[in-house]
């Protein structure tokens, strides 16, 4: 008898603990527009400005900040994302050779194939997902000259943002030679080992 006396005040306790823990936590809501009470926030309310929305923080009420005047990145240059001339600007004069083209089709394989797909036809996971009309590589870049379609990838077109941040210039070149070689089918778009 005296065991089961025990075991219940136990058990109760137990349950009581267990409970304001899960509701203090976080991790039992109930039914209320009152968040749960935090005894340590680990950053569930931290203060932050989330990309391409306005703050209140700043005069000019942008949320993120332009570069400082004469200033460079650590690559030592800035990527000017203006148009005019951009085909007499960029002009390509890397050598497609196998060593570029291999190149050129690990990075397009890395970060142009989960929209274009590994073939540049715009059919990759991304757009099999849901993510509506990438653009035909093949089709819609045969009319376009490399320094328009090297400007694209650096600074980005419509909802495409740009790769100037994760790929170098010379990378961006080679996938310009790799579309190229793609369009006259000189290559066999076939995924391979993604290594820096």
């Amino acid at each position: 008898m005296k065991g089961k006396i025990k075991f219940f005040p136990t058990l109760l306790f137990t349950l009581v603990v267990v409970f304001w823990v899960a509701l203090l936590s976080g991790n039992l809501m109930w039914t209320s527009n009152n968040p749960p009470l935090q005894i340590i926030d680990d950053m569930d309310d931290q203060a932050k400005v989330k990309p391409q929305v306005s703050s209140a923080f700043f005069a000019d009420g942008k949320g993120t900040r332009d570069p400082l005047e004469n200033t460079l990145p650590i690559t030592g240059h800035k990527y000017s994302v203006e148009l005019d001339d951009v085909d007499v600007k960029n002009i390509n004069n890397i050598p497609a050779t196998d060593i570029v083209l291999a190149r050129g089709q690990n990075r397009f394989n890395i970060y142009c194939s989960p929209c274009h797909n590994y073939d540049g036809k715009g059919n990759g996971l991304v757009a099999q997902r849901g993510f509506s009309n990438p653009p035909n590589l093949m089709e819609n870049a045969k009319n376009l000259s490399d320094g328009r379609i090297f400007h694209i990838i650096s600074a980005g077109q419509n909802i495409m943002s740009s790769y100037a941040d994760k790929t170098s210039e010379l990378d961006r070149w080679a996938i310009v030679h790799y579309i190229r070689a793609m369009q006259k089918g000189s290559v066999n778009p076939q995924p391979v080992a993604f290594n820096k």
